[in-house]
């Protein structure tokens, strides 16, 4: 939990600013010796030898210039008398006792020390033990050689606790009156040790600024954004953006030089796959998993539920996936999206037969649980339309104006595609131009602006094939004619009808968004000062222990 070394020589160099201490107001005392008769009267109180007396009178003068005369005159003047050779066996140690609870922690865990570094025992057995271990400078040895669990307080469990770095932890029912006063790090060392769990709501007992730390290291789904930004919490900020859908703000790469994981998912969420090897090394190992399954499964186009269900994941996935022959839109929403672009695909690829064959897989009789998906109620329409297109193709024009009948029962925009078809069927076909789209025979969207330049390109390439070099004539002809012509493109047959059905989702891919981690630890190591100030309060909470008659001493032995 702690620095073992660091919290040994903190509590090394307490005991040598008290020996320095003490040795100072022994120089500064007149050189007397303690008479034979004054030591018996201190063996009386379990003070043993002239040097436990010295320490002993310091502590009490210690105590009776620190005490304040106000209600505490009966205490002082037993002190008075002690410190003059006359300790009352029964009155001392109360007065004592008293005096050391009015004392700061930091007085209490220095006289404490003192009295056991002469060995008086104004303790009881348990409180004794308890002094031995608060008062030693390896507290974690002498608690691993215990044969026994020393129990105490809410303050010495905390100790114990910081001492054996963390194996014993504090009982759940002391941490409230623990978490009031523990300094900072002791308690993120226990949060790291499972000492402290979220459901013992350390923030509770905190002041604000650490509370939303603690909920941070413990509860991070609660932590607001604003709260967040209080903590400069970069991680969960830019994770809230992506989720959001925000922007995200430049520059997220970690401090070794690592991609950012949210650029890297973006770019995978709007199709990009060309660093997928990247993604796949800064995510998360679950998350690794998932990527890894979800490119497995794109070498047939079979994707757990899950992944289909992800509309996020969409865009990636199409483009992992290159599908052969016709799709089957009926297996989910993913199928029924990636059949129609497949579709649409083909016609600007010029495959426009293969395409039809695509389309009318969307028309065919439905089997017991495959339906179209109901959530994209345009792609039956767009459909029915893709397959009237390949139709014209071939000159069927009975068959198109079937099939843009039945576009048109659902949806409005495919009455103009209609329209055309049975004003063709009225005219001769001598009179009449040829039924395909010009923009889609040049590989290019209905009403692309970009089409003189598509059609140059072309004229580049076929410069020595005299039929492609007709075929591109007749088609700018057209198109220059529609030019020419008030009503325009509306003379072609328009494909697609609606473009937001081909467009990619903009979800955001959860299924590879990492979880929410808690805020990393940001104390330092508990410090030996940190150990010290939970060592006094220990001290303090021993105080209970305090005898109040003398100890039952062999009185008669040797003082050497």
């Amino acid at each position: 939990m702690t620095d073992p070394v660091a919290a040994r020589k903190a509590a090394i160099a307490a005991e040598k600013l008290r020996l320095a201490e003490q040795r100072q107001r022994r120089e500064a005392a007149p050189s007397l010796r303690t008479s034979g008769f004054l030591l018996r009267k201190w063996r009386w109180l379990g003070v043993n030898g002239e040097d436990a007396v010295h320490a002993v009178s310091e502590v009490l003068e210690e105590l009776q210039n620190a005490s304040d005369s106000d209600g505490g005159s009966r205490h002082e003047e037993q002190l008075r008398k002690a410190i003059a050779g006359s300790p009352e066996a029964d009155s001392l140690l109360p007065a004592v006792g008293a005096l050391l609870k009015r004392s700061t922690p930091t007085d209490v865990l220095r006289h404490l020390r003192t009295l056991h570094a002469a060995g008086v025992e104004w303790l009881t057995p348990e409180g004794a033990s308890r002094q031995k271990v608060l008062c030693s400078t390896a507290p974690s040895l002498l608690l691993a050689r215990s044969s026994r669990s020393l129990t105490g307080g809410p303050a010495y469990s905390l100790f114990t606790s910081v001492a054996m770095g963390g194996a014993v932890p504090v009982p759940r029912a002391m941490l409230p009156e623990v978490l009031r006063w523990a300094p900072l790090p002791v308690v993120d060392d226990l949060i790291e040790h499972g000492g402290i769990l979220s459901e013992d709501s350390p923030w509770a007992y905190r002041p604000d600024s650490e509370a939303v730390y603690l909920r941070a290291r413990l509860v991070p789904g609660e932590v607001t954004q604003d709260e967040a930004r209080v903590l400069k919490w970069t991680s969960f900020l830019r994770r809230a953006d992506f989720v959001s859908g925000r922007d995200l703000e430049p520059g997220g790469s970690d401090s070794d030089g690592r991609p950012d994981v949210y650029e890297l998912l973006l770019e995978a969420s709007v199709g990009d796959a060309t660093r997928l090897q990247e993604l796949d090394a800064a995510l998360p190992e679950e998350q690794r998993i998932q990527l890894r399954n979800l490119k497995a499964g794109s070498y047939e186009g079979n994707w757990q539920r899950h992944f289909l269900a992800d509309r996020g994941l969409w865009a990636l996935m199409s483009t992992l996936w290159d599908p052969q022959a016709t799709v089957d839109p009926r297996l989910s929403d993913f199928h029924a999206w990636t059949a129609i672009r497949r579709a649409y695909d083909l016609v600007i690829e010029g495959q426009v037969e293969e395409a039809g064959q695509q389309a009318a897989a969307f028309d065919r009789l439905p089997k017991p649980g495959k339906q179209l998906p109901s959530s994209m109620p345009g792609m039956l329409s767009e459909a029915l339309n893709l397959a009237a297109y390949s139709a014209l193709a071939r000159e069927d024009l009975q068959g198109a104006d079937r099939l843009m009948e039945r576009a048109a029962a659902l949806t409005d925009e495919a009455s103009g595609n209609l329209a055309l078809i049975r004003v063709w069927r009225t005219t001769p076909k001598n009179s009449r131009d040829p039924l395909t789209n010009p923009y889609l025979d040049l590989g290019l969207p209905h009403g692309s602006a970009d089409w003189e330049t598509r059609y140059r390109e072309l004229v580049r390439e076929s410069r020595f094939d005299t039929v492609k070099y007709a075929r591109l004539n007749m088609i700018r002809g057209r198109l220059d004619e529609a030019r020419r012509h008030e009503a325009g493109d509306g003379v072609f047959f328009r494909l697609p009808l609606d473009h937001t059905i081909y467009e990619a989702p903009d979800d955001v891919p959860r299924s590879l968004v990492p979880p929410l981690e808690p805020l990393t630890r940001r104390t330092p190591a508990t410090s030996g000062a940190d150990m010290e100030a939970v060592r006094a309060r220990a001290a303090v909470e021993i105080l209970q222990d305090f005898r109040t008659t003398p100890p039952r001493l062999d009185r008669h032995s040797s003082t050497s």
